[in-house]
């Protein structure tokens, strides 16, 4: 059955969802590609893992941990998903997608529970798909849990969870019990989260050990099938950590996660690749271009009006709107950001009756300007505005990195230019800033 937009005002505010990351083949997926400038990207993710995809040459590295930076709620697992299936279709890889904000908490997230939820998603997926693998190879996971965990006179409410899996063993599904229920209790266990880590990190050589073998293992099995050759791991909400949790993730525990000896992708939010702390240890080229509705020069871009415009009419039918002034006017106001465009949706399908017409429009883009304006300081205006008259102006301090991350400040062309969000523009502190004088060199 052919996919229909919903064409009722409520159903439409009941299916908008902000964190949602629509799945390889979903019909609601708008390809944005030649909108961002991105028909390039796929190609560049893949060669950094060894594969060309246009001659089907193949060299693996032995390991490569690839940041994937974008916007926050800009697009990037929905992208991913998609690369994610051309990878698994190319036979050379098996990618297993680990969606950190549903198994751990992203408001207090390190490098340890990550690691555990990676090895439970590898071990899910090969149950699901059939695998098993020589308990000389569980075991040594098994015994890091009897050893580690198990004996902490200081844990014995999560001993007691995970007993059953670490006494009974059960293959793959005995040891994925035994991950689910350690990931679990991180989410849920505040209290003793830190005795955990310790514990953790006391022990972190032998785990290492321990799940580099694990994935040395399922590759063998996947190369005898001729399914994969390489596992690659995609942690999914990596980029909406906490800005400290940010920092101690990618920044002071990198080595934690070089330590693993695999193909993987985190999700990483923007403002992470210009800070200057990355220091060179992960892969931090990949980013994930805003769509664009105009060029540098000022100019439409036609493809990021077209992309956005069917981006919102498949979430909501056109019948919806009083007229295509309207349409292009809620296009305008997201500045190429497709969650903002969902925000603006949303809250003109909360002000409408029937019909989204100029006036509900209007009081939409009023109401997310004000949400801009709560958190906006005296200077920010300036700034921004600054940067609006000069496009290669570098706005890389700390305050422009963080109004990168709030959205205040959007980005274009892989960072070749940067422009404030439209709806700041029509703000009365926008309009009295002055630019700030230019630099000049003595």
């Amino acid at each position: 059955m052919t996919y229909q937009p919903p064409k009722h005002i409520l159903q439409v505010l009941q299916k908008i969802e902000y964190e949602e990351a629509l799945p390889d083949g979903d019909p609601r997926y708008v390809d944005t590609q030649t909108a961002r400038g991105s028909e390039k990207t796929f190609a560049t993710l893949a060669r950094k893992f060894g594969w060309d995809p246009a001659s089907d040459a193949f060299f693996a590295p032995n390991e490569k941990h690839v940041l994937f930076f974008g916007h926050i709620g800009s697009g990037k697992t929905t992208e991913l998903r998609r690369y994610a299936g051309k990878l698994n279709q190319s036979k050379r890889f098996y990618v297993v997608e680990v969606d950190v904000l549903a198994k751990l908490d992203r408001n207090n997230l390190h490098y340890s529970e990550a690691l555990m939820a990676m090895a439970e998603s590898l071990l899910e997926r090969l149950a699901a798909d059939g695998y098993t693998l020589d308990d000389a190879v569980l075991a040594p996971v098994r015994n890091w849990f009897t050893s580690t965990i198990k004996t902490s006179t200081q844990t014995r409410e999560l001993s007691a969870e995970l007993k059953t899996g670490v006494e009974v063993g059960g293959g793959i599904p005995g040891l994925v019990k035994l991950f689910a229920g350690f990931t679990s209790a991180f989410k849920t266990g505040a209290s003793q989260k830190s005795e955990w880590r310790q514990e953790i990190r006391n022990h972190f050589t032998t785990l290492a050990a321990a799940f580099n073998n694990l994935i040395r293992a399922a590759e063998a099995e996947l190369k005898k099938t001729g399914r994969a050759e390489r596992v690659i791991l995609l942690l999914d909400g990596t980029d909406k950590m906490r800005g400290e949790d940010t920092q101690q993730f990618f920044v002071q525990d990198a080595e934690q996660l070089l330590a693993i000896q695999t193909l993987a992708i985190y999700t990483a939010p923007l403002d992470l690749k210009y800070d200057g702390r990355l220091g060179g240890k992960l892969d931090a080229d990949m980013v994930l271009p805003m769509i664009k509705l105009q060029e540098r020069d000022g100019s439409r871009c036609e493809a990021g009006w077209t992309a956005l415009t069917g981006l919102l009419l498949h979430r909501a039918d056109r019948s919806l709107f009083a007229s295509d002034a309207d349409i292009a006017r809620l296009v305008e106001f997201c500045g190429g950001h497709p969650r903002e465009l969902l925000r603006l949706l949303k809250l003109c399908c909360e002000y409408a009756d029937t019909t989204i017409d100029a006036a509900v429009v209007q009081r939409a883009i009023d109401k997310l300007a004000s949400d801009y304006r709560y958190f906006l300081k005296p200077g920010d205006y300036t700034l921004l505005k600054t940067i609006d008259s000069n496009p290669a102006h570098g706005g890389n301090d700390e305050r422009a990195q963080e109004l990168l991350h709030r959205l205040a400040l959007l980005q274009y062309n892989d960072g070749k230019w940067r422009r404030s969000h439209p709806v700041i523009r029509t703000l009365e502190g926008y309009e009295m800033a002055v630019v700030a004088p230019a630099a000049t060199t003595p």
